[in-house]
């Protein structure tokens, strides 16, 4: 198995907002003051510019990945969702000052309004913050995924059950499974993540299985049950433990490649790395196979997405993590 290598992002990484650095050798005190009033000045009544919001040493939490690699995240400092590119910085920022609920999940659609999710209320959001709407949903949402003409998503329920909703008005295009009644018992809720490939089928994973179900996008119908063999062409046995509380996945695009982060000790005990933490399960959907990666990373990273060659986390303190993956 080939070594892997991670990129660690500096901890003690100073926001730039922070402070201004002078040397300390070169600026005695009174130079300090001078230089300081010059520049205020000099500045006159312009505003100083805002600095970027940086998702290298801010983000948290989770964040939705769009096509153009762009991931968006909620700041809670800025109360506002912030889309950030590698390559380019911050390149949008949707004030959430008018939000009466904390998200928890959000989609962009094509008119960049944004479909926020917090508990059982779905509320649409215009680009500068304006809330254009809001529904209630049928039960607490699990994950969610996208396509061009709508978005899904995976409730928190006893028995699977999806929704795709509309872009423009959010209304149900088709649903999937069991929905929960107001009765029903509250109790054995599965968080199932779900994913949609380049193709806009719907890949959705549940429970201790390593199986992929796979649904139409467009209709919601199921089209097959993909079953993953390990490298000796034996099927790929369950994982160990309780999993109701399923970790994210990942697409890698280009690759017909699911990555899904497991706890290694969720992983069966014939093919555990040694260690702990999270392992990535390698899930090649072309070849059906499956394979058990140590990635050196705990349990409390938060994978969002791919980057090119890298798998990105979200770290428990704030900040990203890249690490390579093939």
């Amino acid at each position: 198995m080939a070594l892997w290598k991670w990129a660690e992002i500096d901890e003690n990484r100073t926001h730039p907002r922070r402070h201004l650095a002078f040397p300390e050798a070169t600026v005695r005190p009174f130079h300090l003051r001078r230089l300081l009033l010059v520049l205020l000045f000099s500045l006159g009544s312009q505003a100083l510019p805002a600095q970027s919001w940086d998702a290298l040493s801010l983000a948290l939490g989770w964040a939705h990945q769009d096509k153009d690699d762009s991931f968006t995240f909620y700041d809670e400092f800025s109360a506002a969702l912030q889309t950030w590119t590698l390559e380019g910085g911050l390149v949008h920022s949707t004030p959430l000052g008018q939000m009466p609920v904390v998200p928890e999940k959000w989609i962009i659609d094509p008119l960049n309004n944004h479909w926020v999710i917090a508990g059982t209320r779905l509320i649409q959001v215009g680009p500068k913050g304006t809330i254009l709407r809001t529904s209630t949903l049928p039960a607490e949402v699990a994950d969610v995924g996208w396509d061009l003409k709508g978005f899904i998503i995976s409730y928190l329920t006893p028995q699977p059950y999806l929704e795709k909703r509309d872009y423009f008005t959010g209304t149900l295009v088709w649903s999937y499974g069991t929905r929960q009644g107001q009765g029903d018992a509250k109790e054995n809720l599965n968080r199932r993540p779900i994913l949609v490939d380049e193709k806009d089928q719907v890949l959705l994973a549940e429970g201790s299985s390593l199986s992929l179900t796979i649904l139409n996008g467009a209709t919601g119908k199921k089209v097959a049950e993909t079953h993953f063999r390990l490298p000796d062409g034996s099927l790929a046995p369950s994982l160990e433990g309780a999993a109701s509380d399923r970790g994210p996945m990942a697409l890698w695009p280009g690759h017909d490649v699911v990555f899904a982060t497991v706890p290694a000790t969720q992983v069966p005990a014939r093919l555990r790395p040694t260690g702990t933490g999270l392992v990535l399960a390698r899930l090649d959907l072309n070849k059906s196979s499956v394979e058990f990666l140590p990635i050196g990373l705990d349990e409390s990273h938060l994978l969002i997405g791919m980057l090119d060659t890298d798998a990105v986390f979200v770290k428990p303190k704030g900040g990203l993590q890249l690490v390579k993956v093939r």
